[in-house]
């Protein structure tokens, strides 16, 4: 059973680019210890929204409460011990180029840490063996990764500190669907092993079945609704209906109940 505790407050959010409005007094709550997904259709600031959820960006107006701090009134040095509580999994991957895979893992243990370099090689090892890649494939760098090495790294990166909240922007864009499978399966070891509060971002239904205790839909600039996969999918709000119950959805509902 889920825990009703908070670990996540937005209050009244608002973003604005010059004239557009990407949110306006947006309020949602994640809970302590499961995964919320967002969901929404393109241009819904879905990613935006994750990122002030991250302290990567901030509001045009509007609160972020994370683990019980106000962050958005804040600035950098007064929030970094907080950062240190969370991980992030951009779209891309977003490793350095110039860095191999275990330098890529080691960067927020030596901002954070104060470890020796030797005991942070050994901590990337152990993360590297979490996310399924070997000793070795540490040696490699990102443009020598394919696209699911290349993921299941900035994987390892975003789990170095062990964070409380973890934050997956299209965890399996771009992957093949047994990629994509594989890599839904890790994260699900890793919610085993790690015990993180997830909130990810994706538009990948079958993602969303296996996956999702809740889902937030976005648009029109504001949560349209929430709730779990079931709900969404026998809603018969004509917001929700589109996104649920088109023929992806269905299909992606079908195997999940044939495999259950």
């Amino acid at each position: 059973m889920l825990s009703p505790d908070p670990v996540i407050e937005v209050r009244d959010l608002t973003l604005r680019f010059g004239r557009k409005v990407v949110h306006d007094r947006l309020n949602l709550t994640v809970r302590r210890g499961e995964i919320l997904a967002i969901v929404g259709g393109s241009g819904s600031g879905k990613s935006t929204l994750l990122r002030m959820m991250a302290m990567l960006q901030p509001p045009s107006a509007g609160t972020v409460l994370l683990l019980g701090d106000e962050v958005t009134s804040r600035g950098l040095v007064q929030n970094l011990e907080l950062r240190r509580r969370l991980g992030v999994l951009f779209q891309q991957g977003a490793l350095f180029g110039g860095m191999s895979v275990l330098e890529n893992i080691g960067v927020p243990l030596h901002e954070h840490s104060g470890l020796s370099a030797r005991l942070i090689d050994e901590i990337g090892c152990v993360k590297l063996e979490l996310v399924g890649l070997e000793a070795n494939d540490g040696l490699l760098y990102p443009n020598q990764l394919s696209g699911g090495m290349r993921k299941r790294a900035a994987l390892a990166r975003a789990i170095a500190l062990d964070p409380e909240l973890l934050f997956l922007d299209e965890p399996t864009s771009g992957l093949d669907p047994l990629s994509a499978a594989a890599f839904d399966e890790l994260i699900l070891e890793l919610k085993s092993a790690l015990d993180p509060t997830i909130v990810m971002v994706t538009h990948d239904m079958d993602s969303l079945w296996q996956l999702a205790d809740r889902v937030i839909l976005l648009g029109e600039t504001r949560v349209l609704a929430e709730g779990t996969m079931e709900e969404m999918a026998d809603s018969r709000d004509p917001a929700v209906m589109p996104f649920f119950q088109n023929p992806r959805a269905r299909a992606a509902r079908a195997a999940v109940e044939r495999s259950a």
